[in-house]
């Protein structure tokens, strides 16, 4: 529990005093550090919204309309998001809760009557201690218009703002989405994706989050929670399928019945039927563990030897074994399945 000082606390006034106890309203001897924002009149609407909001953002104190708009809020005292990756490298999980926590907010900032869109998303506009996130700095978010077909003013971070932003569309929810795509990619490679696109398995989310038709991104902030949570839960689509991106499954299914066609398209060189069949099904089982493996289709890589190992060259020889190791069972396995046959025909 945090211990304060009895002389931190000044002018004290009675409230009710008895023969036992005294209680006294006191202030507080320290002041509180606020921020004041001097705006123009037309960012009002927008500060009223969110002064009424209860999310992640700096609770607003206090609005002043004259000839100008002065905005009062509450200071935030941890660190931004770009001074702590400083000094603390994130793990997986805690990207994954810091995004999710993010698109918390902006599904309550969305929500709202018109929408509130924030258009600045960047490291250098949220603060995060570790565990909690806060989302600040609305100086450029807008509220979309339905009638609208593009911004009034083209304004946002270079690599961080969707390609909308500078007067193609109207900026929406998905300009916010793409800004998030960007970020997660930040913090996995701290590099933009244009520079260094991650290729773990957020890959797939970023790409949607980020791709140039706003149509294509996702459309809502729990649609992208619900892909990030979903990671956790390994997908029983085969690979190249699990993007739901029509030109990937095309090529997946092309790239399957190719595989299809050359192994039973192979010379085998037996008497008996079921042998033929049996040996042309191991070859193409041998191939469609290579993409299995190379795809790690359900995370198939986390139980190969060595998996743990900080040596990426232990890592992929304990792959390689693991492969060779499946590969032979699952031949053996074949070829004694038509021995049997093969006896059981006798």
């Amino acid at each position: 529990m945090k211990q304060g000082k009895i002389s931190d606390y000044v002018n004290p006034v009675p409230i009710k005093i008895t023969d036992d106890k005294a209680i006294f309203k006191v202030e507080k001897l320290t002041p509180t550090p606020y921020i004041e924002r001097v705006l123009p009149l037309e960012y009002a609407p927008l500060y009223e919204q969110l002064a009424e909001l209860d999310t992640a953002i700096p609770k607003i104190v206090c609005l002043e309309k004259s000839d100008r708009l002065t905005v009062v809020e509450e200071y935030i005292a941890s660190p931004r998001l770009d001074q702590y990756l400083e000094t603390h490298k994130l793990t997986s999980d805690q990207i994954h809760d810091l995004i999710c926590q993010l698109l918390d907010v902006l599904a309550v900032l969305h929500q709202q009557t018109p929408p509130i869109i924030h258009r600045d998303i960047k490291p250098e506009n949220i603060f995060y201690d570790g565990k909690k996130l806060i989302l600040a700095d609305f100086d450029i978010a807008r509220n979309m218009q339905e009638d609208a077909d593009r911004d009034t003013r083209i304004l946002g971070s270079l690599g961080y703002a969707a390609p909308e932003q500078f007067g193609f569309s109207q900026s929406g929810p998905a300009s916010d989405f793409y800004a998030v795509g960007v970020l997660m990619n930040v913090l996995y490679t701290g590099c933009l994706p244009s520079v260094r696109l991650y290729k773990g398995p957020e890959r797939e989310i970023i790409e949607k989050a980020t791709h140039i038709n706003s149509q294509k991104r996702y459309q809502s902030a729990k649609e992208f929670k619900d892909a990030i949570t979903g990671l956790g839960r390994p997908s029983w689509r085969l690979p190249g399928f699990r993007s739901h991106q029509p030109a990937r499954m095309l090529t997946a299914a092309c790239g399957y019945l190719l595989m299809l066609f050359s192994s039973f398209n192979m010379e085998a060189k037996s008497d008996s039927a079921a042998d033929r069949f049996l040996l042309r099904l191991s070859f193409f089982m041998v191939l469609f563990l290579i993409v299995l493996f190379a795809c790690n289709y359900r995370n198939i890589k986390s139980m190969c030897l060595f998996h743990s190992s900080k040596s990426k060259f232990t890592r992929a020889c304990g792959i390689i074994i693991s492969y060779l190791l499946v590969a032979t069972v699952l031949t053996t396995a074949l070829a004694a399945l038509s021995v049997a046959i093969s006896s059981f025909s006798r």
